[in-house]
């Protein structure tokens, strides 16, 4: 579970993923995050955009994939306005 660690001035968060045998450590930022390992001062930065472009590439590779498992369900449309049939 997420551990609240540190709220003076910005969050910090204790993450339940392991790096090594240490675990993740978040500091949230108006930029982005500062990740590190706990105890490391060694950090590694990701901005917002970076968050959200990875979220979106991981919700495309799941939708892609509940369409395969669907299997290959064609469309058919007769006419403008005319209702959707599937084959």
């Amino acid at each position: 579970m997420t551990r609240l660690i540190d709220r003076r001035r910005r969050l910090v968060l204790e993450t339940p993923l392991l790096i090594g045998k240490r675990p993740l450590v978040a500091r949230v930022e108006p930029w982005g995050l500062d990740l590190r390992q706990k105890g490391c001062h060694q950090k590694f930065s990701i901005t917002w955009a970076q968050v959200w472009n990875r979220a979106a590439i991981i919700a495309a590779a799941q939708r892609r994939a509940e369409r395969c498992k669907r299997g290959s369900r064609k469309v058919k449309v007769f006419a403008k306005g005319d209702k959707i049939l599937w084959a």
